[in-house]
């Protein structure tokens, strides 16, 4: 099943801010194992994916959240900064 994933960060005033549209699907076991056997390059990029938001972000996926965008979930608050991102808090 796909999904389009909108994130749009709330600012508290009112001044717009960017935002993440994101799409993404979710795939049983049985899915998955098809589609990586049949897409080896597209499901190595999906665990890039996955991984990046990971150990970068601080989001953990379910196994059955496979992110399709080139951008998973990355929002740069500062366009001219992408050496700067949100990310998860632990905790």
């Amino acid at each position: 099943m796909a999904f389009q994933v909108d994130i749009i960060p709330a600012t508290g005033t009112d001044y717009f801010s960017t935002n993440i549209e994101d799409g993404i699907a979710l795939a049983d076991a049985a899915l998955r194992e098809a589609f990586a056997a049949s897409y080896p390059d597209a499901w190595s990029r999906i665990q890039a994916r996955r991984a990046f938001m990971a150990d970068s972000l601080g989001i953990a996926l379910h196994e059955d959240v496979l992110p399709f965008s080139n951008l998973p979930a990355y929002l740069p608050p500062f366009l001219l900064r992408p050496d700067r991102a949100m990310t998860m808090a632990a905790g």
